[in-house]
């Protein structure tokens, strides 16, 4: 049913309406009501027939002065014009200029649309994708909520042996995973190196991420291993390498990372996954992108967080981590991104970064995003 309102209940309906939706103007209301701003106008300033179903049940103090079926309109236009109208268009310019001319008023409107209107589109375009991100991530949360049992992984250290320069160098090892232990395991996949001959570990990273190194990882390896490690600087790289049999044998047959130059071959290590445990999945996360991982923003405001290896077993492995977390991860080839503001602020509440370096992009991206 269509309804023909004076100018004063025109007027009430519209103050009962922004007081029911709590909206400041008729923009806002448009946007609660889901109603195009330009009928909400019209229906609100000028004499014209309104649909009936946005009048609130209980609203019966309003002055209507006609009614009219809902097709009312489309009939009387039907009736004025229509097809005919446009039939005798055509034949008066002929069919090319008539559409011709169709296209000139609909580039025009749609030209004064997002003149008028285009920032505000824009806005809430961008605030739904936000918004479906939000409910998307806490629905994979609570999805895999019984997942996470929080297992004590321990490990069976029997069969590795110490050297005697391990012994020496009053070497030890972890006995179970641990959030540090996960960390330096990520570190480790992402530029870490194993040589079984020669009993050789050692990490190596850019120039610029020294300070990553003897500020932070040394630390790691004094807690875990009780290593003293000094930086060494080569001409392109810098980072440190030490000869152990101990932690090679450790990190080989008890976390199960490879020896040579295999990136093909790497997974996440079976005792990380076994604990189930959030924190030191995150931990895990976080090693692996402190030394495989950046942050860059496209568009100059869209923030992407994203990880390369060379590994799709890995790769594969991490999206489902992602998942079970909460993350929404995009893979491509080698490559697995988080996307937006909302998976970049889940992000630093929840892993973040112990690189500088990635604690800067970070920062830098979350102020610009807002």
């Amino acid at each position: 049913m269509r309804l023909l309102l004076s100018k004063k209940s025109r007027k009430d309906l519209f103050k009962f309406l922004k007081n029911k939706y709590r909206a400041n103007s008729l923009l806002e209301l448009s946007y609660k009501m889901r109603i195009p701003y330009k009928s909400l106008k019209k229906w609100r300033y000028a004499e014209l027939y309104l649909p009936s179903h946005i009048i609130p049940k209980g609203v019966n103090y309003l002055n209507i002065l006609d009614k009219q079926p809902d097709n009312w309109g489309r009939v009387k236009g039907g009736k004025l014009g229509g097809k005919r109208s446009q039939e005798v268009q055509k034949k008066k310019l002929g069919n090319e200029e008539y559409i011709k001319g169709k296209r000139r008023i609909g580039n025009r409107v749609m030209k004064y649309l997002w003149k008028t209107y285009g920032r505000e589109l824009t806005k809430r375009a961008i605030e739904s994708k936000i918004s479906k991100r939000q409910i998307q991530s806490k629905e994979l949360e609570e999805e895999n909520s019984s997942f996470f049992t929080n297992k004590k992984v321990s490990f069976d250290l029997r069969e590795i042996k110490f050297s005697k320069t391990d012994r020496l160098k009053n070497l030890k090892l972890p006995t179970e995973m641990s959030k540090e232990l996960a960390e330096e395991t990520g570190v480790h996949m992402g530029d870490g190196c194993l040589s079984y001959n020669k009993n050789y570990f050692s990490v190596k990273c850019n120039k610029i991420e020294e300070k990553y190194f003897t500020d932070y990882l040394f630390r790691i390896y004094k807690n875990l291993y009780n290593l003293n490690l000094k930086l060494k600087k080569l001409p392109s790289v810098s980072g440190f390498e030490i000869y152990s049999k101990v932690i090679c044998e450790f990190k080989n047959k008890v976390i199960g990372l490879p020896y040579g130059k295999k990136v093909e071959n790497l997974h996440i290590p079976k005792p990380i996954i076994e604990t189930k445990d959030r924190q030191i999945y995150r931990s895990f996360i976080r090693g692996l992108f402190d030394t495989d991982g950046c942050v860059y923003l496209r568009y100059r405001r869209y923030p992407v967080i994203s990880i390369t290896i060379k590994s799709k077993m890995l790769i594969t492995q991490l999206a489902d981590m992602f998942k079970k977390l909460g993350f929404i991860p995009s893979v491509y080839r080698w490559t697995i991104t988080l996307n937006g503001s909302t998976m970049l602020n889940k992000w630093i509440k929840e892993i973040n970064s112990n690189n500088p370096k990635n604690m800067d992009k970070l920062k830098r991206a979350s102020s610009i995003v807002g």
